[in-house]
């Protein structure tokens, strides 16, 4: 992608909006709450699973699976590729192919410092989860390693662990909501602070105790 092009995505997206995109098109969708639903233009269904986010400008079916910004869906819908579907919306708003100004340059690095900053963020939120997860599983599998129910019952690290239970399976639910875009950011943001706090948290009680078996999940990175 060469940085015309690059310059070219950045003011689609803030000129051209999803559902501009959505009026275009012969696509039937309904409100709910802040997002509107409708049958999937990509796949047969019979019940709706096509979700629009407006706020996000994106896209996603959770029948099939498929899922975009504006951009994409345009080039879904017109059966055309990415790089032809920037052509068109480009010519669309009349953005000039000549040499970059200065000013379009800075909003190009700009926007690339966005793109990493957003990466990095959806990765540490994935690690989050999935330390979550892997601490679960290595608690009930440290569970079912006693045999008898008073060993259960005297393992304090169990007792501590599933004292704190509902609340990691709160925190699961709400990280793996934000996982599939079924929250908005400033939630994501919420369950993400959240659960470093108990991920810490559960780091430093591991690793004082030295549980065997519980190498992995103690070095485990966020």
């Amino acid at each position: 992608m060469n940085r015309t092009e690059d310059y070219g995505i950045c003011v689609i997206k803030s000129k051209i909006d999803i559902l501009a995109v959505i009026e275009a098109s012969n696509l039937q969708l309904r409100k709910k709450g802040r997002n509107y639903f409708g049958l999937c233009p990509f796949h047969t269904e019979k019940t709706p699973s096509f979700c629009i986010d407006p706020k996000k400008n994106r896209f996603k079916c959770f029948g099939c699976g498929v899922s975009g910004d504006q951009i994409n869906l345009y080039a879904r819908l017109n059966g055309i590729d990415n790089g032809q579907a920037i052509y068109q919306l480009s010519q669309r708003i009349g953005i000039s192919r000549n040499k970059l100004t200065k000013e379009q340059k800075i909003v190009i690095s700009k926007q690339h410092e966005d793109r990493t900053l957003e990466k990095k963020f959806e990765q540490e939120y994935k690690n989050l989860f999935y330390y979550l997860c892997i601490l679960r599983n290595s608690m009930i599998a440290k569970a079912k390693n006693h045999k008898e129910i008073i060993q259960v019952a005297q393992d304090s690290l169990l007792i501590q662990y599933y004292h704190e239970k509902a609340y990691h399976d709160y925190l699961l639910e709400g990280l793996l909501a934000g996982l599939l875009e079924e929250i908005d950011f400033d939630e994501q943001i919420d369950f993400f602070e959240i659960a470093i706090g108990v991920v810490n948290k559960w780091k430093n009680i591991l690793k004082k105790q030295e549980q065997k078996g519980f190498e992995n999940v103690a070095q485990t990175s966020y």
